[in-house]
């Protein structure tokens, strides 16, 4: 059985953590550190209690070799030595006496030849109690390193629980964010949905109703037994009132859903949009199209119209925009709608800290191409105006 007695390096009295220099050195004294380094394993290894010790010691004194040299030999041969699994507390006691004993005997015809056995003995016995004191120490310092290896192997196990959560939660999180894309997507379409029958019901009800009193108007007016200007101001009063009436409705009708993305296709409907655009805002809108947009299924081209939308809305609100550019084009496997206006701009980085209900717009329009696989990106810079760009993908290809 190989022991281990968990020995540091001999220092001097005044305990300064200096380790002791040895003047000896070459050949010989190597091969005695080896002498000595087999005569303590095989002291340690036996059974009974004879020692080799003094033979050891012999030699030493024989060639010279002082005494906190050998301590410091002894040290470092108890350090190389193996130690058995976790030592107990009564092998480490016993390992260590017995390595005392080892080198008290090596030590005594040494000091017997400076100054007698007692003096030898009394050296021993201060050498022997320094390494006892250092053997205690380095046993204390093994005990506080088991335990903080427990404690260290009980925090990885807490953070292999604690990684298996967070990737449940990151699992769970991602199905909660699928359904609620889902659901997002269920709203807009019934939104549209809902938006489309009202601006039916505007255009053909309600509008036919006030187009109805103004031809009611004007036949009064023309039949009437009694011309007067009293009565005919009246009547051209009520007519422009139906005149803004019907202007009203048909603007209501075409913000909730223009009929020309359905009839005529995106294209046409932005060219009505923008027309409509420069007239009530007096920004010149230009609309430029290249693209084979056929491909584009209804939630493609509505997601589309409404990001023209909502840009054209920006620009009216926030850009103080002299001209804007539309313009459609395609690409290998999408479709790219650009708006892009000369306004005053602004630092579009700190859009990504500033509050959501700021830039709610913009949000809208980035989840609408999410939600049909598209892209937005968004550029700006103070004096530079703004850039809106959205990106559909495409199956097929041809012309709308």
């Amino acid at each position: 059985m190989r022991i281990r007695l968990f020995a540091k390096p001999c220092f001097d009295e005044a305990h300064t953590m200096k380790p002791i220099k040895s003047r000896q050195s070459g050949p010989t004294f190597v091969a005695f550190e080896r002498s000595y380094r087999l005569a303590l394993t095989k002291h340690m290894q036996a059974t009974s209690a004879q020692s080799t010790g003094a033979r050891i010691g012999r030699r030493a004194r024989d060639l010279g070799i002082e005494t906190l040299t050998l301590a410091q030999m002894h040290d470092r041969a108890t350090a190389d030595m193996k130690p058995p699994t976790r030592p107990t507390a009564k092998r480490r006691s016993a390992a260590a006496a017995r390595s005392r004993m080892f080198f008290r005997d090596v030590i005594t015809p040494i000091q017997s030849e400076r100054g007698g056995a007692d003096e030898a003995r009394a050296e021993a016995k201060t050498l022997t109690t320094q390494l006892a004191r250092r053997t205690r120490e380095l046993a204390d310092l093994r005990t506080r390193f088991d335990r903080d290896a427990d404690k260290l192997k009980a925090v990885r196990a807490d953070l292999r629980t604690s990684g298996s959560e967070l990737r449940d939660l990151k699992k769970h999180s991602r199905g909660v964010e699928l359904r609620l894309r889902r659901m997002t997507h269920r709203i807009i379409t019934v939104q549209e949905k809902e938006r489309l029958a009202i601006s039916r019901d505007l255009h053909d009800a309600i509008g036919q109703a006030l187009s109805a009193i103004n031809v009611g108007l004007a036949a009064l007016e023309n039949d009437a037994t009694v011309h007067s200007r009293a009565l005919s101001d009246a009547v051209a009063v009520t007519q422009r009132l139906v005149a803004r009436s019907l202007k009203a409705v048909h603007q209501f009708a075409w913000e909730l859903r223009p009929a020309l993305l359905d009839d005529l296709g995106l294209v046409m409907a932005l060219r009505s949009y923008a027309k409509d655009f420069t007239e009530r805002v007096g920004v010149k809108v230009s609309v430029k199209s290249d693209a084979d947009i056929g491909a584009l299924g209804d939630d493609e081209r509505t997601t589309l119209f409404r990001v023209a939308q909502g840009a054209l809305s920006n620009v009216h609100r926030h850009a103080q925009a002299k001209s804007v550019r539309l313009t459609l084009r395609s690409l290998p496997s999408a479709l790219r709608l650009e708006i892009k206006d000369d306004g005053r701009g602004f630092d579009a980085k700190k859009l990504e800290t500033a509050a959501p209900k700021r830039h709610l717009g913009l949000l809208v329009m980035r989840e609408r191409l999410e939600m049909v696989g598209g892209s937005f990106t968004l550029r700006s810079s103070p004096g530079r105006g703004t850039t809106v760009r959205a990106e559909v993908p495409i199956q097929s290809s041809s012309r709308d």
